[in-house]
């Protein structure tokens, strides 16, 4: 019996149903390790943070890493994802430097793979059909996710929102991380995300940086902001409130010293809160709404107050009636109110800003809320002592201080006496400058270096 054709007829039915389906779909290309930074830049793209991350290997500080690589037929593109995260981490091939039009996959806690677009307009997050994808392996422990799939480049079947990753076109890179899934099992809101600095191809191996853009705004805003309200506002509003009276002989700028470092205070912190108010909006490009996060949202809310207050004061300054003039005494009061509220929502302001639930530079120590908190109390009880001191002292009421001239003249109390400054109020002043030169210059060093 002639076994020739039977053996060929064999071989060919072997081409059939084991070669032939294997061209239809990639598998994971194998690699030693593909949550390590090995081959990071030869071999394949790597993603991470923070960007000194070297992957699982005994490095705790790695909040995400994120690697791709072609597979070997050039058909595909193998994905390996790792991040510290009860919920999920994903990684997103965007159009745009931000989150809209965004093709999503996530690996979540829940040992899925799961896909979703970012829209274009409106930043939702919409669940799409997971087509495209083969391999998945994914691994959940100890808060830690782990998968890897296979992406095809392009489906001739696939719709607007799968994009074609093959070698002609490049995207920016996302990742992000979150503890909480949806109902359905799909991701909502991120706690950490990071974006690409530039477009990348997924099709080959190259090299992905963090942008940190948005950090570097977000911190130029902070420090203005501190600078602004702790540094400046704080003592000018404390000076024309409680030293009026006093420095009665001397002159600066062709005025009292009092009103020549309430302008300058008040002046400066308005500039600098306008360059921090633009600077935050280039910074997110938008106005953050209660789904970004309550803290975030009543940041935005009182941020927006404060500079509204500060314009204000800035025009009623400019059109202030002179003393004696019978609208004075509403300026005074129209004046004073805007300008404590200011300060009040500022500080209030700062403190959401700085708060440990939901932060807008995450790794801030957590001792500058503190530090913060402190100052809040201290000048309160500095305002405190500057009230009540001169009447257990002296017995008398503070004089009052609405119509002091701002020019050059001396100051008189009730007695028609010049005011000297007494040993008391001047100690806590100087006790008063120390500290807000101290508190300034050391939460605007954290901002400074804190890392993303």
């Amino acid at each position: 019996m002639d076994w020739a054709p039977i053996l060929v007829a064999m071989e060919l039915l072997f081409l059939v149903f084991l070669v032939v389906p294997a061209l239809g779909h990639s598998e994971p290309t194998e690699i030693s390790d593909p949550y390590s930074d090995d081959g990071c830049g030869t071999t394949r793209t790597c993603f991470r943070k923070p960007s000194d991350c070297t992957g699982t290997s005994g490095n705790e500080t790695c909040e995400m890493f994120i690697s791709w690589w072609p597979t070997d037929d050039g058909k595909g593109t193998n994905f390996a994802l790792f991040g510290a995260a009860k919920g999920y981490i994903a990684v997103g091939i965007s159009r745009s430097t931000g989150m809209p039009d965004t093709d999503v996959y996530s690996c979540t806690s829940e040992l899925e793979v799961k896909r979703s677009y970012n829209q274009a307009k409106g930043h939702e997050n919409i669940p799409k059909p997971l087509i495209g994808v083969t391999g998945q392996s994914v691994l959940y422990e100890d808060n830690f996710i782990k998968c890897q799939f296979v992406r095809q480049q392009s489906l001739e079947d696939g719709d607007d929102t799968f994009f074609d990753i093959s070698g002609k076109y490049t995207y920016y890179s996302l990742m992000a991380i979150g503890d909480t899934l949806g109902d359905d099992g799909n991701i909502t809101g991120h706690r950490v995300r990071e974006g690409s600095d530039r477009k990348a191809s997924f099709s080959e191996a190259g090299d992905v940086k963090n942008d940190y853009t948005k950090l570097r705004l977000r911190k130029a805003h902070g420090i203005m902001m501190i600078i602004a309200w702790i540094g400046l506002a704080a003592p000018g509003i404390t000076v024309a409130r409680y030293f009026r009276p006093f420095w009665s002989n001397r002159n600066l700028c062709g005025g009292k010293v009092w009103f020549a470092i309430h302008r300058f205070s008040l002046v400066t912190t308005f500039i600098l809160t306008c360059a921090g108010f633009v600077t935050i909006f280039v910074a997110e490009k938008k106005f953050l709404m209660p789904k970004s996060g309550a803290a975030k949202f009543l940041h935005n809310i009182f941020g927006c107050i404060v500079m509204a207050l500060s314009i204000v004061n800035v025009i009623m300054a400019i059109f202030r009636p002179h003393p004696g003039q019978p609208k004075r005494k509403y300026y005074n009061w129209s004046h004073r109110t805007a300008g404590m509220t200011a300060l009040v929502l500022s500080a209030v302001t700062n403190l959401i800003a700085l708060n440990n639930n939901d932060p807008f530079l995450p790794n801030l120590s957590v001792t500058t809320l503190w530090v913060v908190i402190g100052f809040v109390v201290y000048h309160t009880v500095t305002w405190l002592l500057y009230e009540l001191l001169p009447k257990v002292i002296t017995s008398q009421k503070v004089p009052e201080i609405d119509d002091i001239p701002m020019s050059e003249g001396k100051n008189t109390g009730r007695d028609g006496e010049v005011d000297e400054d007494p040993f008391y109020k001047r100690l806590i002043n100087y006790l008063y400058t120390v500290v807000v030169i101290a508190v300034t210059v050391w939460v605007s060093a954290m901002l400074a270096i804190t890392k993303k």
